[in-house]
Formats: structure tokens, sequence, C-alpha cells
């Protein structure tokens, strides 16, 4: 990712809807599949999510970017460390529970990424894992954020399976906007593409960033009790090998 692309969010992830709502969802997640236990955020970027969860647990973060980290130190953010994803400077049990929000999209090997980064849970260790859905709503996002690609719920499901993760939970989410957000993409495919921002990310109004986040907060309830069929992105909870994880809340 580059630099002004980390600059912009450390600028609006407190407030903007994308964020805001990304948060919720990520609390009605925690909140239903890994109550408790040590958490770590790989890849967490500019620490708006690791300061959200560190307020109720001990939460760690990794990232390999250094404009990420140095974001999170001005947020106060002291357990973080930077890492190759790749060669990650923790052990087998360090941490019950490990985030890999947007993440996997960027890599070349996701298999192994998730397969290593289960070694670092004890066995029913929990995962959760983001990413966006639909290689078909590939757009300029996508290549201002160096994807490699995107995600169906089934092909997710395969490849946390290759990595020999136990699949809890595959959802979709960003859901209820998803028909505004479809219709505007393959707009700016089929001939809007050089009127389109260069990320997702832009100001809204005031009074349409606090609609937009209470939709969210309607997603985020029923995120609780049922999986939602399609969506911007597909979320999936998994558990390493071993013994079983936490029971879930119903």
């Amino acid at each position: 990712m580059h630099p002004e692309e980390f600059k912009l969010m450390d600028a609006i992830e407190d407030s903007h809807w994308w964020f805001v709502g990304k948060r919720l969802l990520l609390s009605s997640l925690l909140d239903r599949h890994a109550r408790a236990g040590t958490l770590l955020d790989l890849g967490c970027g500019t620490g708006g999510v690791l300061r959200d969860v560190g307020e109720h647990r001990l939460a760690l973060g990794v990232d390999g970017a250094m404009d990420g980290l140095r974001a999170c130190r001005r947020k106060g953010l002291t357990n973080v460390v930077c890492a190759d994803l790749a060669n990650m400077p923790f052990v087998r049990g360090d941490c019950e529970v490990l985030l890999a929000l947007d993440v996997i999209e960027h890599l070349d090997d996701d298999v192994g990424f998730l397969r290593e980064a289960g070694k670092l849970c004890p066995p029913g260790g929990t995962l959760i894992i983001s990413t966006p859905a639909y290689q078909w709503l590939w757009s300029k996002h996508d290549e201002a954020f160096d994807h490699r690609r995107r995600y169906t719920a089934r092909g997710l499901e395969r490849v946390l399976a290759a990595a020999g993760l136990a699949v809890e939970r595959i959802t979709y989410t960003n859901t209820l906007l998803f028909p505004v957000a479809a219709v505007w993409r393959l707009l700016s495919r089929a001939g809007l593409g050089r009127f389109a921002p260069r990320n997702d990310f832009w100001p809204v109004p005031a009074w349409l960033n606090r609609i937009l986040v209470a939709v969210y907060s309607v997603e985020a309830r029923l995120l609780r009790r049922i999986d939602l069929p399609f969506g911007l992105s597909v979320v999936a909870v998994a558990r390493t090998p071993g013994a079983s994880g936490a029971e879930p809340e119903r």
C-alpha cells in the first residue's frame, strides 16, 4: 500500500462510515465467537481496530509498513511490532484470537500465510478473516491498495481448508449497501471509470455519514444472529486444529 493511502486512512478512520462500520461488524463477531483471550491483529495498519479491541483485552498488532506503525504510535498504541507477515516474531500460544482483516487479498500465497498464522494460536484458537468479495467488483480501489484478488464465500472456505483450519462460520458483510455500491462499480467499469475516485474513502456530508453508520449498526445486529447472503466483503471465523474453541454465543 502506498504512503498516501496510509496517510488518508490515518486521517479519516476515526469517523468515516466505512471504518466505523467495519469496527461495528467486528465487534459483533467478537462478541459472538471470541469474547476473551489475547488478540493479535495481523496487518494492523494505522491502528483503528487495534485501539478499539484493546479497550477490552490485551491486543497486539503487527504490520510490515512503518507508515502504519508510526500512525499507531501517534494514537498511543505501544503493543505494535514492525515485521514481515511471512516472518512474525511470535510463538505458538502467544494469542488466542487472530485478526486478518483485509490482508490475504494482498498476498501471493494466501494459503501459506493462513497456515503459518494459525500456528501462533493454541489448539482451538480463533481466526477472523475478512476480505473483499466478488472478482467482478474489481475497481480502482483494488489497484490503489495493491490487491491480488477478491473472494467468494466458497473460495475463501477452500483457502481456509487448504491451510488446515476448521471453518466455523462464513458470511458476507457490507450487505445493506451492496446494491448501490455494486451499481456504482459496474457503471464505473462500463465507461465512467475515468471519473471514479482512486479509492472508496471519498468524503461525504456529515448527515450522510451518520446515516451510513446507522446502516452498519443495523447490519451488526443482524450479524449476531444470521449469516448474510451477499455483500461487499466476505468474513470467516475459523479454528485451529485441536481442542474446540469457546462455545459461541447463541
